[in-house]
């Protein structure tokens, strides 16, 4: 979760306009992906998922494609936030587990019949959650065109174009890849997104 100028936590950014755009898009191509690979009841785990927006916007739209949803971040003010928002999911099914933690510390193999996403990949240090993903799952992967390693974009990892982020993870079925333009008169940019198995 970004911080304002106050160094305050701004809670509703996740919901201004580009990061919105964003996940929709993410939504209805992951959807398709989920038909196009006869996928069954798989859990979602969201890497740096904030304050897990995506889960509820993916189980608003289609509660009956998931079997659990796990999102994880770093920031506890984040998960705290997180389990607002997905408060619905706790009472119903599919359920929803928000936890602390370092994706860069967490060991994925364990997960089987599961998509991860991650849409903060320029945000984090290094590739390590990918790395102890199982090969033959399904994977999601945002990221943007920004350099600003300052406030409010904090970039550890930049991106180019969509062609360095298809070949930096060199999925084994790439099934999506796209770019969708974030247009403002100022500080516009580009997002990428990739799809596939790994």
């Amino acid at each position: 979760m970004k911080m304002t100028n106050s160094n305050k936590f701004d809670t509703h950014e996740s919901f201004y306009h580009g990061l919105i755009k964003s996940k929709l898009w993410l939504c209805e191509e992951l959807e398709t992906a989920i038909y196009r690979e006869c996928l069954t009841k798989p859990s979602l785990h969201i890497l740096g998922c904030w304050d897990n927006l995506l889960a509820f916007m993916l189980l608003t739209r289609k509660p009956t494609f998931y079997n659990t949803v796990h999102g994880y971040d770093i920031n506890p003010e984040a998960i705290a936030n997180a389990n607002k928002v997905c408060d619905m999911w706790k009472y119903e099914s599919p359920k929803v587990y928000n936890h602390v933690q370092d994706v860069n510390e967490y060991d994925y193999s364990l997960h089987a019949n599961s998509i991860f996403i991650n849409c903060s990949i320029d945000q984090m240090d290094s590739n390590n959650w990918y790395n102890s993903i199982t090969n033959g799952s399904l994977v999601c992967i945002q990221t943007t065109n920004m350099k600003d390693p300052e406030f409010p974009w904090f970039i550890k990892q930049t991106t180019d174009n969509l062609d360095e982020l298809v070949n930096r993870f060199n999925l084994s079925n790439l099934l999506y890849s796209g770019v969708k333009n974030i247009p403002y008169a100022t500080n516009g940019y580009k997002r990428y997104m990739i799809i596939g198995t790994k």
